[in-house]
């Protein structure tokens, strides 16, 4: 028996209007646009929320699992492993987006970085809705679902708009149910995310904060500072932290050899990355690897309207 390579999606292979290309809404009641969902483990190219109005299972993220029951919102990152397993019917909206839809860096930084919802690294990905604001989840989404489908022109511009509403509702929940609103008033806040965002693009290749350091024009014992202040860890187990997750992403749902993830994430010598994973995991990753090695389950049957 061998382990299946866990496959990776691509937003054009979603189904919708051909016309737009940076976004997708659709609902689970649409088979062809959220059948992926349940699919066996699997990687996006893209951002997604997934918003389950009301079931039960659980949400295999990243080797995690997190049970879920009633009104919650799961926040994805391009790069995550996931699958629903769904215990009861399942009710709710997918939307799949790219960074390509915002404007510009700043936009995006703004939406995306600064308010930590989507993150590799620290993030918990799910956030329950009290049934105070279902009504206004409800009329936002289904919104965006009718602009998606409709003809209009400026769809897209549009769509963006709902988004960041729709992300600006979810990040105020998020802040009341993780005492986060006060971190906004911190201005060293919003440089430890652009070193978190920074280390999400460049860490397959820079593994050195001083890299970082210079990238934002701060001095490297300022980052630390920061990331000690506000995540609780060097800046260099910051960086530690997200190749030892891709790393585990590779090993138990990948079929690349050892020697290969190592050059994927930018060790020159594998035999450095063995005592590098050794060192954060307390195993080599071949153990790591055997351990958890089993076969892949196949697609789960999705429970439909």
């Amino acid at each position: 028996m061998e382990k299946r390579e866990a496959p990776v999606f691509h937003i054009d292979q979603q189904c919708g209007p051909g016309t737009i290309k940076s976004i997708k809404v659709s609902s689970f009641s649409d088979v062809a646009c959220t059948a992926a969902e349940f699919e066996e483990n699997h990687r996006h190219q893209y951002y997604e929320i997934i918003w389950l109005k009301k079931g039960k299972g659980k949400h295999m993220i990243d080797m995690v699992e997190y049970p879920y029951s009633g009104s919650v919102f799961f926040l994805l990152s391009p790069g995550q492993i996931h699958q629903l397993h769904a215990l009861e019917q399942v009710e709710g909206y997918v939307i799949k987006f790219l960074p390509a839809l915002f404007r510009d860096t700043r936009e995006l930084e703004e939406t995306l970085v600064a308010n930590q919802l989507f993150d590799n690294i620290q993030a918990y990905p799910v956030v329950s809705i009290p049934p105070s604001t279902y009504a206004v989840f409800e009329d936002l989404v289904h919104r965006m679902e009718l602009e998606y489908i409709s003809d209009e022109e400026g769809k897209e511009t549009v769509l963006l708009s709902y988004l960041k509403i729709l992300i600006t509702h979810i990040l105020r929940l998020k802040r009341t149910q993780t005492m986060q609103a006060q971190l906004r008033l911190d201005p060293g806040h919003f440089l430890f995310c652009k070193y978190k965002s920074g280390i999400e693009n460049n860490f397959r290749k820079h593994h050195g904060v001083q890299h970082y350091a210079d990238l934002l024009n701060t001095p490297a014992r300022t980052l630390n500072a920061l990331c000690k202040k506000f995540g609780g860890k060097t800046a260099g187990e910051m960086i530690a932290d997200r190749i030892l997750l891709e790393a585990k992403r590779e090993l138990y749902y990948g079929a690349e050899s050892i020697k290969g993830i190592a050059y994927m994430l930018g060790f020159d010598d594998p035999a450095y990355f063995t005592r590098f994973f050794k060192k954060h995991e307390g195993v080599g990753p071949q153990e790591f690897k055997d351990m958890n090695w089993k076969e892949q389950p196949g697609p789960v049957k999705r429970i439909s309207h």
